[in-house]
């Protein structure tokens, strides 16, 4: 499929946050408010970006009508998802991505926004799994940030991180898809998320019991997902404990069981996901890995 890349942000232009999933339940995403500001953007608000109907941001109808209105606005340049949490894919079905396909815009996130970064990929579009308002500001997150500065305004950056024991070495050279290995698991079998075929596949999760992440590997595996990929790579796995049913290996083992008989490299412990050291992966653009026994890198350009 060819590609379609937004363009590269510049100081001046407009952007939005809004909440497609749950609402923010404290005022961090004010301080990412700020740091867009400081990059010279322009931060336009949605109308309910801080409605609140039970655990999500608002309604589903206000969800969808805030979203739908920035993915058609032209002179939204990005869309920021203020945090996650749920509720996005219920929008999916009743989205009309006609005016972002001819005014095509980031979206930008990460943990329940899998499922916009999915179906922008299944459309033929690059997206940014990344940090979002709600934690743009934390400590631990600098190098994060600097890259997602660079990746939004320059398109091109690299990230290293130590070598893993688990990990399988090689250099491959592919797009980027994946996300939050439940959200991941929940798309399956619709047409949102379909085959990572040729791609490196990203995993990430947190606080799920052992035992369910066992299950939700498997899920993928026996779906196939996890034959003839580019490359894997596994990011925070943050929180993940046995629970009363244990299963006897970590998160990290639990993968390395159910990628067995595969040849492609395997890079675990990525910083990106559930961390502070979130860094940002452009999906849907080509992606250099770099697997040895001194490092991971991993270079966009």
């Amino acid at each position: 499929m060819i590609r379609t890349i937004p363009s590269l942000l510049q100081p001046g232009d407009e952007v939005a946050i809004l909440s497609p999933a749950s609402f923010p339940a404290t005022e961090n995403w004010k301080r990412g408010v700020e740091v867009l500001e400081s990059w010279g953007l322009r931060v336009k608000t949605a109308p309910n970006y801080l409605s609140r109907h039970f655990g999500l941001g608002g309604t589903d109808a206000e969800r969808l009508s805030d979203l739908q209105q920035m993915l058609d606005d032209p002179s939204i340049k990005a869309i920021f998802p203020i945090r996650g949490g749920y509720g996005s894919s219920r929008l999916l079905d009743s989205l009309d991505f006609t005016a972002f396909c001819q005014h095509p815009k980031w979206i930008v996130g990460f943990s329940d926004i899998t499922a916009l970064l999915c179906e922008v990929d299944r459309l033929g579009f690059a997206s940014i799994h990344g940090p979002m308002p709600h934690n743009l500001g934390q400590k631990g997150g600098e190098s994060a940030l600097q890259n997602l500065r660079s990746a939004l305004f320059e398109g091109e950056y690299a990230v290293t991180a130590d070598p893993h024991v688990l990990n399988r070495f090689g250099e491959t050279s592919a797009e980027i898809i994946g996300g939050n290995l439940s959200l991941l698991c929940h798309l399956l079998g619709s047409p949102t998320f379909t085959a990572a075929q040729g791609k490196i596949l990203f995993l990430e999760e947190i606080g799920e019991r052992l035992y369910h992440v066992d299950r939700m590997l498997l899920q993928l595996k026996r779906a196939g997902l996890f034959q003839n990929l580019a490359g894997l790579l596994v990011g925070g796995f943050t929180d993940c404990q046995e629970a009363s049913l244990t299963i006897g290996k970590t998160a990290f083992e639990l993968v390395a069981e159910h990628t067995e008989g595969t040849s492609y490299p395997i890079a675990f412990d990525f910083p990106a996901g559930h961390i502070p050291n979130n860094q940002p992966l452009i999906f849907g653009t080509n992606a250099k890995m770099l697997v040895n026994t001194h490092q991971i890198q991993l270079k966009f350009s």
